[in-house]
């Protein structure tokens, strides 16, 4: 019964789950007309990991993220390589122990990031949506299939 009952739980969890797809700056398309969804987040932010949680219980959600944008989680503390974004690099800045990335602080409203911070960038680098802290999937399922901000030409 016991093995029965394993062997449905995990039936049940492989068709009702969706891997989440996400980006690096490194690995985005050369060439795609997909909005970008940046997802600013650090990894000792509490709201950063409820967001987090409430997005990986969310399948439609996660549907929408795979399907209508490329979307980065971008840990601005931790991501210490270069990256090179709308033809600027930009570097991490070590303070000791700690340290910010340089395309955090460019992409915060007053050069001082909140987190979590989310960015929708269409592919000619003009902001739809910016909001500091918490977004409901509500508003994120809205966002995502909103036409006029997330139509493109697939390739």
């Amino acid at each position: 019964m016991k093995t029965l009952t394993f062997i449905l739980l995990m039936t049940y969890s492989v068709f009702n789950s969706q891997e989440l797809k996400t980006f690096t700056f490194q690995n985005l398309p050369d060439k795609s007309e997909k909005p970008l969804l940046i997802y600013m987040k650090t990894s000792w932010c509490s709201v950063c990991k409820i967001q987090m949680h409430q997005i990986k219980k969310d399948l439609a959600l996660i549907k929408l993220l795979n399907e209508n944008v490329h979307f980065i989680i971008f840990d601005a503390e931790k991501s210490k390589e270069d990256i090179e974004f709308f033809g600027k690099t930009y570097r991490y800045f070590s303070n000791g122990d700690s340290g910010i990335h340089e395309l955090a602080v460019a992409l915060a409203r007053h050069q001082k990031p909140i987190y979590p911070t989310w960015i929708l960038i269409d592919h000619h680098s003009q902001i739809l949506f910016y909001q500091e802290g918490l977004v409901d999937r509500s508003t994120l399922k809205k966002i995502l299939t909103d036409r006029s901000i997330c139509t493109y030409e697939s390739n």
